[in-house]
C-alpha cells in the first residue's frame, strides 16, 4: 500500500513538473512571439509600467538603428532625448555613423491589457469605429484571441491591421500578456 502511495505521489509530481516546464516554455515562446509580432507597434512590456496610469509605460520614442546587414529597433525613454518633438521623424547619426531614425509607437503599451477596458489608455487616438464598437469592453483572454485573429474582421475600419490565424501563436502571446499585468 505504501509503495502504491509513493508511486502515485511521484506520478503527480512528474505531471505537475512537466506542465510547469511546458508553461515556462510557452511563456518564453510567447515573449519571443510578442517581440516579433507586437513590439514594433506597442513597445516592450518587460519593464514595469510607469507610475502614471495602469498599462502605460514611460513615454518613449522608437529608435531604429540600421546596420548594413541587419536592423535593430528598441524603445528609449523620451527623457533621454534633448528635444524629442524635434527628433521625431528625423534622421541622426549614431556613434559608428549609421543612420538613426525616431518614430512614435503606433499603439498603446500592452502591459496590463488583460482586465483593462478597451479604448481607455490616455494619449492614444482610437478610431471612431473602435470607440463605437469596443469602448468600455474589458480585454479578456477570449476577447484578445478574437481581436488577434483579425482586427479588421471584428471591427472594420479600426486603425490596427493585424491578423494571426495561428491559434497556438495567439495563445502564447496572450499567455505572455497575462504574465505581465
Amino acid at each position: 500500500m505504501e509503495r502504491r502511495s509513493v508511486t502515485v505521489a511521484l506520478s503527480l509530481v512528474l505531471i505537475v513538473a512537466s506542465t510547469t516546464r511546458a508553461d515556462d516554455s510557452d511563456l518564453v515562446q510567447g515573449e519571443k512571439l510578442y517581440s516579433s509580432e507586437c513590439k514594433i507597434c506597442h513597445g516592450a512590456i518587460s519593464q514595469k509600467a510607469g507610475l502614471d496610469a495602469p498599462g502605460r509605460s514611460q513615454p518613449s520614442l522608437r529608435l531604429a538603428l540600421h546596420h548594413v546587414q541587419e536592423s535593430t529597433m528598441f524603445d528609449i525613454p523620451v527623457g533621454l532625448i534633448a528635444d524629442p518633438a524635434g527628433a521625431a521623424g528625423t534622421a541622426l547619426s549614431g556613434a559608428a555613423g549609421e543612420p538613426i531614425a525616431f518614430t512614435v509607437p503606433y499603439g498603446p503599451n500592452l502591459r496590463g491589457v488583460i482586465g483593462r477596458p478597451a479604448g481607455t489608455v490616455e494619449g492614444w487616438r482610437y478610431s471612431p469605429t473602435f470607440l463605437k464598437t469596443l469602448k468600455g469592453m474589458e480585454w479578456t483572454e477570449a476577447a484578445l484571441d478574437v481581436w488577434m485573429t483579425g482586427t479588421q474582421a471584428w471591427v472594420p475600419g479600426v486603425y490596427m491591421f493585424y491578423k494571426q490565424p495561428n491559434a497556438e501563436i495567439r495563445r502564447k502571446i496572450i499567455l505572455y500578456l497575462k504574465a505581465n499585468p
